[in-house]
């Protein structure tokens, strides 16, 4: 989605952040395209026969007139030109078929939005610095033990993500899994008043309320005590929750805050590239990963889209360090002044605890930072090597051609392969999408459930009771190709059986579709057909 900022702070004016994402969003800006495409045309043809009355007479061929000859041969030769650019190009099928069909209708305007907003990855600047970061944080990022004894043949699973992000497989790291927002809240505020050293905390949402206010409380006496605390949130994510001036505010009570990827007054495609992440570390010991932001509704203190489900993973042990280096990257990569030495927030050792699974936290984010989609592809490792079961939970369901296919194979292959998505949606237009794609699935015999007490926004992927993942990753274009995100990918761990129980307890609070009590209305199939169209196109 892409989005500007004027002078005017949005939330000071009461500006519904749902408004802005229905005027700023894919749909309103391929009609803004076509509506901009056909003034273009009328003003052009007015131009050009100015032009050409002015020094002749009104040329017409085939009972065409000239002008009109010439706007057409323009938007042609634009439109060739920047088709066979989206053809050679390397991206994903799906945004050439979106791009394809804007200049169909746009050739010219789409032309333009093609060059301005295609290349979903950070600026040229901002690159440099991610990936000098990265260069100079490589050091405690080595894999110095595969676990390739322990993983089997699982071990290219694992070599897949550490080669991609450098997340690093760690044995004896203990994970506990929280089946909902308020467990994590309440291990995240005993964690916290344990902090000695330091807290670092990166999420894409933080709202003023029950939830955040107790957690600030916190932060602001650890930090009076000495304790660093060190924050960062998501611009846009927040951009309707929290006041402009709200970092100034954490840094007067000694909190070091950052926004990340600050809002520019600038239509720009950088602003894809959110950080979805929610990470909180506790001296280097404690570490938490998972679906929940700071708002009420995510501990139920409030119930605008019915009951709110979701999870998180509690990690102790060597496996936390991968979160430190993720934090640290990301928050210096958005103030070049803070660039530290990670050796200080490194902890002399981590607790041993006497398990025998492989914990790997990771991080996923945009090319070319990250040279593949990390996230998909342990995804679509887990559904290729399902011999039993794939269960997943996921709050959207966009997904491409690769993601489809390889859960109808798995399904036609006699895999159990169940997926729970939200009853109450908070985008309908996403929400019809997500029903339209069952489709597909239902034919090849996916069982579908829809969570009926509300939102499910819980992230959790399990196979065969051997490989479980926890983290940010929704099932759709945004999480798996332009956003920051963060996972923990877990093979053979003492909670997976947790995850499993859970996600049962989440089947039988939830119907299994068919292709019946799934269909949509008329209207709503044609407006989730264009919808699927251009899903994939920012």
């Amino acid at each position: 989605m892409i989005y500007f900022r004027t002078a005017l702070c949005l939330k000071d004016i009461g500006f519904n952040m749902r408004l802005l994402k229905i005027l700023f969003g894919r749909t309103a800006l391929t009609l803004f395209a076509i509506l901009l495409q056909l003034l273009f045309n009328i003003a052009g043809i007015y131009l050009i026969d100015g032009i050409i009355k002015a020094f002749t007479n009104n040329i017409q061929i085939l009972g065409i007139s000239l002008s009109t000859i010439i706007l057409g041969v323009t938007e042609f030769c634009i439109a060739l030109f920047t088709t066979v650019r989206i053809v050679i190009r390397d991206m994903s099928p799906d945004a050439k078929m979106s791009w394809i069909v804007v200049l169909v209708f746009a050739p010219i305007v789409g032309s333009m939005l093609y060059l301005l907003f295609s290349h979903n990855f950070p600026t040229r600047a901002k690159r440099l610095l991610l990936l000098d970061i990265n260069a100079r944080s490589a050091v405690y990022t080595e894999c110095k033990d595969d676990c390739s004894d322990v993983l089997g043949e699982y071990i290219r699973h694992s070599r897949l993500i550490f080669d991609a992000s450098r997340g690093v497989p760690h044995r004896y790291t203990d994970a506990k899994f929280l089946n909902s927002g308020e467990a994590f809240w309440e291990a995240l505020l005993a964690e916290l008043e344990k902090a000695e050293k330091y807290i670092f905390m990166e999420y894409f949402i933080i709202e003023k309320g029950k939830m955040w206010n107790a957690v600030e409380d916190i932060l602001v006496r650890k930090a009076a005590e000495g304790v660093t605390v060190k924050i960062m949130y998501d611009d846009i994510g927040c951009l309707a929750r929290l006041k402009r001036n709200y970092c100034k505010k954490l840094r007067a009570k000694g909190i070091e805050c950052l926004r990340f990827n600050k809002l520019r007054p600038v239509l720009s495609a950088v602003h894809n590239n959110r950080d979805h992440r929610k990470i909180t570390v506790v001296d280097g010991k404690v570490g938490f990963v998972g679906g929940v932001n700071f708002a009420d509704e995510y501990i139920n203190e409030t119930h605008p889209l019915g009951r709110w489900k979701d999870s998180a993973i509690m990690l102790r042990g060597a496996a936390v360090q991968n979160l430190i280096i993720m934090f640290l990257t990301m928050f210096d990569s958005q103030d070049v002044t803070r660039l530290e030495n990670y050796e200080r927030f490194i902890p002399d050792y981590y607790e041993y605890f006497d398990t025998e699974g492989i914990v790997q936290p990771f991080g996923d984010g945009p090319n070319p930072l990250y040279r593949s989609h990390v996230a998909e592809d342990a995804i679509l490792n887990m559904i290729t090597n399902a011999k039993k079961y794939i269960y997943i939970t996921t709050p959207y369901l966009i997904i491409d051609h690769n993601l489809s296919s390889a859960l109808c194979r798995a399904a036609d292959g006699g895999v159990d392969v169940r997926i729970v998505t939200p009853r109450i949606p908070d985008k309908k237009i996403v929400f019809w999408i997500t029903r339209r794609n069952y489709r597909t699935l239902f034919a090849h015999g996916v069982k579908i459930y829809e969570y009926s007490p509300g939102f499910i926004h819980a992230k959790n992927y399990l196979c065969d009771d051997i490989v479980g993942m926890v983290g940010t990753i929704n099932m759709d274009y945004r999480s798996l190709v332009h956003h920051f995100e963060c996972g923990v990918w877990m093979y053979k761990t003492d909670c997976l059986k947790d995850i499993k129980a859970d996600i049962e307890s989440v089947f039988e609070e939830s119907e299994l579709m068919t292709p019946q009590t799934a269909k949509l209305s008329v209207p709503k199939r044609v407006i989730s057909a264009i919808g699927s169209l251009f899903a994939p196109m920012l």
